[in-house]
């Protein structure tokens, strides 16, 4: 395959026009021909042919099965070179890192979470890991674009350190020794954050414009809030910090020091840290009726009914639950509909509520830092 080596174009608006072909075929779901692109595009054929040609040639795109002819011979359909380029996602957590890789069309091709030893400092073993977790999956080095980073807290760019990070029970961390050897390029995100953005991408133009508040339900709690098409970040970029709203005062000790707090009740150390159980071992005791265990879940639903309905009476628009426990609640999204129908004094049904198709899209929103920037240079 050959590598990335495009002309210079003669004016920007020359280089406009070929990505704007590029990010057709990239969206495209099946081999689209010239005259297809011609047409949608209002382009004219010359101009496509010639754009085609210059992205053949980069090893971008290739040549697909033929489309359907209405007559003579059928035109030939054009698809992306997806696995051209590469971006690795990481999520940083208390007890393990995880890694995924994803290809320029966003699919996950590889996914390895790694349990970290007891008393190792937060992503201690990051650098070392990420090498193993390529090497295991034979991903070329050259082809790597970048490593996105996802962290349970407020990051500092200037400082590359965690201000503040309850779930790690870190501050004014600093990431620069930890990531010294890493030789790839380095996003980091908050994990809320690069998730709600991971939903809002994966969805068709249409769907983009609509709002929606994204809750990541994992050791922490937080979330990311759009409206109308575009993400709300706050003044000081820490809005959707729902973890840390108060839904019973004077109640549990939260992992922020505060009580009381949405994340004391519905955080997965509720039932992983508190009583000494995996989350597999906790839900395998749910599903065997151990009654202690029933009970927790229970509660942890009632009061995650609690802080959606908030959520629901602040913003007025639909709510995706993300992030791994999502996984383990879809199948009780009945069950935690009707307790939001019994909270919730204006709506009739809690159809607003649905659980994403990716509970590791924060890793990905990371990780798409990389290839949108590719993708708006070629």
């Amino acid at each position: 395959m050959k590598q990335l080596e495009l002309e210079p174009t003669i004016t920007e608006r020359r280089r406009l026009t070929r990505n704007k072909i590029y990010r057709y075929i990239l969206e495209s779901r099946e081999p689209v021909s010239k005259q297809q692109i011609a047409y949608d595009l209002d382009l004219s054929l010359p101009t496509v042919h010639q754009n085609i040609t210059e992205l053949l040639g980069a090893g971008l795109i290739r040549a697909g099965e033929a489309q359907k002819s209405t007559g003579g011979r059928p035109p030939v359909g054009y698809l992306l070179e997806q696995n051209m380029r590469y971006a690795v996602g990481v999520a940083l957590t208390t007890n393990h890192l995880r890694f995924l890789v994803a290809n320029l069309k966003c699919e996950q091709l590889a996914y390895k979470s790694v349990r970290l030893e007891k008393g190792d400092a937060a992503g201690e073993h990051l650098v070392e890991e990420l090498e193993i977790f390529l090497n295991e999956n034979g991903i070329r080095r050259d082809r790597v674009l970048g490593v996105g980073i996802t962290i349970p807290g407020i990051f500092d760019s200037k400082t590359d350190s965690i201000v503040i990070s309850p779930s790690l029970n870190v501050k004014n961390f600093s990431l620069k020794k930890m990531l010294a050897g890493c030789p790839y390029p380095i996003y980091i995100a908050n994990d809320s954050t690069a998730g709600g953005l991971a939903e809002w991408l994966s969805r068709n133009a249409e769907e983009r414009q609509k709002s929606f508040v994204y809750l990541l339900l994992e050791n922490g709690v937080g979330g990311s809030i759009f409206l109308n098409g575009q993400m709300y970040e706050g003044d000081h970029t820490r809005s959707g910090e729902f973890g840390h709203m108060c839904i019973v005062p004077g109640g549990r000790t939260c992992n922020c020091g505060k009580k009381g707090c949405l994340e004391a009740y519905c955080g997965a150390f509720r039932f992983t840290r508190d009583i000494g159980l995996s989350i597999e071992e906790f839900f395998d005791g749910v599903h065997a009726g151990q009654s202690g265990l029933n009970e927790l879940w229970n509660d942890v639903l009632e009061h995650l009914a609690i802080g959606i309905v908030n959520l629901r009476m602040a913003f007025d628009c639909d709510i995706v639950l993300g992030g791994f426990v999502s996984e383990y609640i879809r199948e009780y999204l009945p069950r935690l509909r009707e307790m939001i129908e019994e909270r919730d004094p204006l709506s009739g049904k809690a159809d607003f509520l649905s659980v994403s198709n990716n509970p590791n899209a924060a890793m990905l929103g990371a990780s798409w830092h990389f290839i949108t920037d590719f993708v708006d240079h070629i």
